[in-house]
């Protein structure tokens, strides 16, 4: 009986125009959004691939002209000199942090198009070069990119609800169901074998063209990671499938069923995710960023303004330091020179800003977390949250990434401070007046190089729990309302 009632379904649906318009426009957008995930993901390795390559050739570069430099008899600028500490450490220094995008970074884009996944990094105070963004237009940052993840949690919904909104509901209009129920046929079986067939002219498409995309083109992609994306779009789909059923249960109308269930997708994936948004960044208000350039600002003239209470205050934290630096016999001062200066400069300015970076800090860490606790309230959010992480371009991945480039920051300032007090103990840099400062670097292999260490990363499976939760209590509402249907209609036969 179920397999008749299968055949006839889709018999039925093939003589349907709408059918044919709704398998296209799938196609068409799954292969859109495969393609701009791919498409993002290869520009993401080439950007890292380019910026390797830069460094590598500026350590074989330093290589073939070490000699020609150790001959030069000609005055240079320490500024322009790339085998000088100080002008590698303030200019010349090629050095770049990055985070590799993982495999399934096609899935989601998610921020990765406002969150750098490089720096290029230089002895100067992190405010310098952490805050810096690609420059792109504010109305495409604005409107995002047309990924998977757009294309599951904002269209799939709704080309789910134009292939079911009229199942059962035109059988009962017509008067057919009357007529199917005489034959042993329940109003529930006949409603699921429809929304599983119609539901599944929109999922294999969809699932055929994003899975073999993911296996095809991202290499080193794992099962798991492929598995996981099915699971949460057919977990997703069964939401929608089961609040369909839900809305259909009630008996009434194709034109009500389509208009109840646009405005669900409208309220539980727009509303409830902006409403979500506004809460939790009124609540969590972040700090004003114009006032936080201007403290940056005046911070930093203070700096400038008391250099001896700089000087003070960097060797006070770094007695080490101190030790190595020699003291002027007519003033009986610390003799530091202006790298050292510059360094300490730095130092203290990050030092005096740390309150304020906290602050920013502590203020997007709580907003992350009222999002992950407020977020199964739609599930746009909870499918959300998990292609962003199943993707690796999620927040938290990228706040990792942060960590590990402030302690690469550290450790390159580390290197070129100790290593310009050491040449300034030899005279490197005024060997004679009016000599050619000795080259202080002469391998730029020895400088620190970033190297980015993944965080073991969790499976989004509550994700796909709390989905079919969601889609469990649904589906009891309908077997309840459509079983009291059959009990009501099939009395009515009998009489």
């Amino acid at each position: 009986m179920n397999l008749l009632i299968c055949l006839c379904e889709i018999k039925n649906l093939l003589r349907e125009r709408l059918l044919w318009l709704l398998i296209i426009i799938t196609l068409f957008l799954s292969s859109l959004a495969s393609y701009n995930g791919y498409q993002w993901l290869v520009t993401q390795n080439m950007v890292i691939k380019n910026a390797q390559n830069e460094q590598q050739q500026a350590i074989a570069t330093a290589k073939k002209g070490l000699e020609k430099r150790l001959s030069l008899s000609k005055p240079i600028n320490w500024w322009d000199d790339p085998y000088d500490l100080r002008g590698q450490a303030f200019y010349l220094m090629i050095n770049y942090a990055t985070k590799p995008p993982l495999p399934s970074a096609t899935i989601a884009i998610g921020q990765s198009d406002v969150q750098p996944n490089f720096f290029k990094m230089l002895v100067t105070n992190k405010q310098s070069f952490i805050n810096q963004y690609e420059v792109v237009h504010p109305l495409i940052l604005l409107l995002g990119k047309f990924d998977l993840a757009f294309l599951i949690i904002y269209v799939l919904p709704l080309l789910l609800i134009s292939i079911s909104f009229n199942a059962l509901a035109q059988e009962k209009q017509s008067g057919q169901l009357r007529i199917l129920m005489l034959q042993g046929l329940s109003p529930l079986r006949l409603l699921f074998n429809q929304l599983i067939i119609r539901a599944s002219i929109i999922i294999l498409p969809l699932l055929l063209i994003s899975v073999t995309t993911l296996l095809q083109f991202s290499n080193g992609i794992s099962l798991l990671a492929v598995s996981m994306f099915i699971c949460l779009i057919l977990a997703y789909a069964a939401f929608w499938l089961a609040l369909t059923a839900f809305v259909i249960s009630y008996g009434k109308t194709s034109a009500y069923n389509a208009a109840v269930l646009v405005i669900s997708w409208l309220g539980l994936v727009i509303i409830v995710p902006a409403l979500l948004n506004t809460v939790i960044v009124t609540v969590n208000t972040a700090p004003s960023r114009i006032e936080y350039v201007d403290m940056l600002r005046d911070k930093s003239d203070n700096v400038d303004k008391s250099s001896s209470k700089v000087m003070a205050e960097f060797f006070q934290d770094h007695p080490e330091l101190a030790n190595k630096t020699l003291t002027n016999k007519v003033t009986g001062e610390l003799d530091t020179n202006y790298s050292t200066k510059k360094i300490a400069k730095i130092v203290v300015l990050e030092k005096a800003m740390l309150p304020y970076d906290d602050a920013f800090q502590t203020v997007l860490m709580a907003q992350q977390r009222r999002a992950e606790q407020f977020s199964y309230l739609s599930p746009a959010t909870i499918l959300q949250n998990a292609l962003f992480n199943l993707s690796g371009n999620g927040l938290i991945r990228h706040q990792h990434f942060i960590e590990q480039v402030m302690l690469h920051h550290k450790a390159l300032r580390y290197f070129y401070q100790q290593s310009i007090l050491i040449a300034h103990q030899r005279g490197d840099f005024n060997p004679c007046e009016g000599c050619i400062a000795h080259v202080t670097l002469a391998d730029l292999s020895k400088v620190p190089k970033f190297i980015y260490q993944e965080q073991r990363s969790s499976t989004p499976i509550s994700g796909v729990v709390v989905l079919l939760l969601f889609s469990g209590v649904f589906i009891f509402k309908a077997s309840s309302r459509l079983s009291e249907m059959n009990r009501s209609q099939g009395g009515n036969i009998v009489a």
